[in-house]
């Protein structure tokens, strides 16, 4: 049956966008008709990845009509802009500026250039890290382990973050605290600030995987106190694979974080390749770049970023907090249909994160029973129900959504 009142989640904030999304000039097209595959199934699963829309395709056709024409009639100069602005774009989203932010390949990529560029992490100073991380940086930190870096991952307690347990495994040799912002698990904000009071007090430096807040919940890098972040377009920022980002604040790049990459090109110092050699400059002369980008392997999936260039200009139009609320309020009402018998929420953060989570309490067929409703949603192996709604969802798919779980 579904949940008395009693049990009601908290109510929303704010008021969300209902559906809809404010578009240049105030304007409020349905958002629903920006996303094709709407028109095929009920989708609530942005946690795993938004559907391309149409204005992401505008963007993929742009870089197209570039790398096919040419760089003639401005588009090589629109392009050039495209990737600069997409810099600043990401740098305002999470308080940043352009110069704190890299373009990497993915997520754990740019975590990846965190943990290879701390010189502590070399000499056995530790990590600290809990089991609501992302489990495929757990899979990898886990690896570190057994090849003999100091890496601990404290347990939570009612699937929330022990902070005081953190706190015991932090200590003066701990180099970085590695956590996720918004877990993917369940929706658990992790008490960021207060973890980085902790960390920088011992001497640590914190990072953050932000893939899903980012575009959906509200971040500051500064006033949370980290000094590292990564995350990727294809989820919450409506753009697509291979557009990961790193930041690194500013005071940090290429000392406290050293450069391991070396990205842009040697310059031969000595004859016959140069008629005057630089004086005391060796054979090679090689200067890194004196900005994020100095943490960037190469190019990068330019097309893709043309895509993601157009998600993040609509998030500025439509705003952040008005996103999370929608989705905020879609995730209540899911909780308050549930049938409270059949279905236990483990999210602790109903009130504020965009993704809910539920574990059947009998045995349904899951599979069936959405696949017949044309629903997605995430089902782990473990059989829990992760939803993520997002601006093209609405409250009837919610309802169908409610239906087919409760009828399972």
């Amino acid at each position: 049956m579904p949940r008395s009142n009693r049990t009601a989640a908290p109510e929303a904030t704010a008021a969300g966008p209902a559906g809809r999304s404010r578009g240049p000039g105030g304007q409020s097209p349905p958002a629903r008709a920006l996303f094709p595959r709407l028109e095929h199934e009920i989708y609530v699963n942005a946690a795993a990845g938004t559907p391309l829309s149409s204005f992401a395709q505008d963007g993929l056709r742009a870089y197209e009509e570039y790398w096919s024409l040419g760089p003639g009639e401005g588009r090589g100069q629109s392009i050039g802009n495209m990737l600069a602005e997409t810099r600043e774009q990401i740098g305002r989203l999470i308080g940043a500026t352009a110069n704190e932010i890299a373009f990497v390949q993915c997520t754990k990529h740019g975590e990846q250039i965190v943990l290879d560029g701390l010189p502590a992490l070399r000499t056995g100073g530790n990590v600290v890290t809990n089991d609501l991380h992302f489990s495929g940086s757990l899979h990898h930190l886990v690896g570190l382990r057994r090849a003999g870096m100091d890496v601990r991952i404290v347990r939570s307690e009612g699937w929330q973050t022990d902070v005081a347990a953190m706190a015991e495994s932090i200590d003066d040799d701990t180099a970085l605290v590695s956590v996720t912002l918004v877990s993917n698990v369940n929706g658990h904000i992790e008490p960021i600030r207060e973890l980085a009071d902790i960390a920088h007090a011992h001497g640590a430096y914190v990072y953050a995987d932000i893939i899903q807040a980012a575009g959906i919940f509200p971040v500051d890098v500064t006033e949370m106190g980290i000094d590292f972040a990564a995350g990727n377009g294809y989820k919450w920022l409506f753009g697509a694979f291979g557009t990961g980002f790193l930041y690194v604040r500013d005071e940090l790049q290429g000392s406290v974080l050293e450069d391991r990459l070396f990205p842009g090109n040697a310059r031969h110092n000595y004859e016959p390749w140069v008629a005057e050699p630089e004086p005391a400059a060796g054979d090679f002369v090689v200067r890194p770049t004196m900005s994020g980008q100095r943490y960037e392997p190469g190019h990068q999936a330019y097309l893709c970023y043309a895509a993601l260039h157009e998600g993040l200009k609509f998030i500025e139009d439509a705003g952040v907090d008005g996103l999370l609320a929608h989705s905020v309020s879609l995730n209540q009402r899911l909780y308050a249909g549930l049938d409270a018998n059949r279905y236990t929420c483990i999210s602790p953060h109903l009130d504020r994160s965009p993704i809910i989570t539920f574990r059947p309490s009998v045995d349904v067929d899951l599979e069936g029973a959405l696949r017949a409703a044309s629903v997605v949603v995430s089902v782990s192996a473990d059989r829990r129900i992760r939803v993520s709604p997002a601006v093209f969802s609405n409250e009837s798919d919610i309802d169908a959504l409610v239906a087919a779980l409760n009828g399972a």
